[in-house]
């Protein structure tokens, strides 16, 4: 006689099969890229992840022992390891999204003469996979591999509007003003695209929309940024929105 497995058992039986000491890296290094660069302490990392100082210690110093996470002598903290970005490069190499968004970006670009990024949503941020630049350069430029949190800018207010709803209260939760945030999603989901007057850099506009995978879901943002005047936001909003679709199109939505 057979028994029926239950979800709480599939869901233990699954976990068993884990590697904790690398499941518990893992949680790491997420937590190293959600700060943004910034040095944590092995106490802060430990309490993040929840986990003894003595395993964090030992997971720490094994990462570090290949690049994978860098040290300061100093204040002894910890940052993401320069080892990950050629293991980044490999990955945006073979990436899909990159190579169906490329054509588009430099496309919009060119037809505007502004810059036009494309960016992949990963752990409540946007990680630049494209890049072109057919009008006025920029000392600030984001760079491939470079990563923006998504409670901030065109970017974030584009994404945010089509996210689940779960996920984007766990996010708008770093924001100071979440009611007026949400009231500026509706207009997003309404229009298609988002606005950035100057907020995410002074002197910098930007509009920016979502792109979207397999079942309607957020995969990345289509953003185009530069000194334009306030009143052609709409038209390039139009533009960005409709190259973000076409994106969408190649990757099967």
């Amino acid at each position: 006689m057979t028994m029926a497995v239950t979800k709480k058992e599939k869901d233990a039986s699954e976990y068993k099969a884990l590697v904790p000491a690398l499941d518990q890296a893992i949680k790491i290094l997420l937590y190293l890229q959600e700060a943004a660069g910034v040095k944590m302490s092995l106490t802060n990392i430990c309490k993040a992840v929840g986990m003894h100082k003595s395993k964090g210690h030992s997971i720490l110093k094994t990462l570090h022992r290949y690049d994978i996470v860098a040290r300061d002598p100093d204040s002894k903290a910890y940052t993401l390891g320069a080892r990950l970005i050629p293991l980044a490069r490999a990955v945006l190499d073979h990436l899909d999204f990159r190579s169906a968004a490329a054509p588009i970006v430099e496309e919009l670009a060119k037809e505007t003469e502004m810059t036009v990024w494309f960016g992949l949503a990963m752990n409540q941020s946007l990680y630049v996979v494209n890049k072109y630049e057919a009008g006025e350069h920029f000392w600030a430029t984001p760079g491939i591999g470079q990563t923006f949190h998504l409670h901030e800018g065109a970017h974030g207010k584009a994404a945010l509007a089509f996210l689940p709803g779960a996920e984007r209260d766990a996010i708008l939760s770093a924001v100071k003003s979440p009611r007026d945030f949400l009231h500026e999603l509706d207009s997003v989901r309404k229009s298609g695209f988002a606005r950035d007057a100057g907020e995410f850099a002074k002197g910098i506009n930007a509009v920016a929309a979502p792109v979207f995978g397999p079942g309607q879901q957020v995969v990345g943002v289509l953003l185009l940024f530069g000194t334009f005047p306030k009143a052609k936001m709409d038209s390039l909003g139009s533009k960005t929105a409709n190259a973000a679709k076409r994106i969408s199109q190649k990757l099967g939505n």
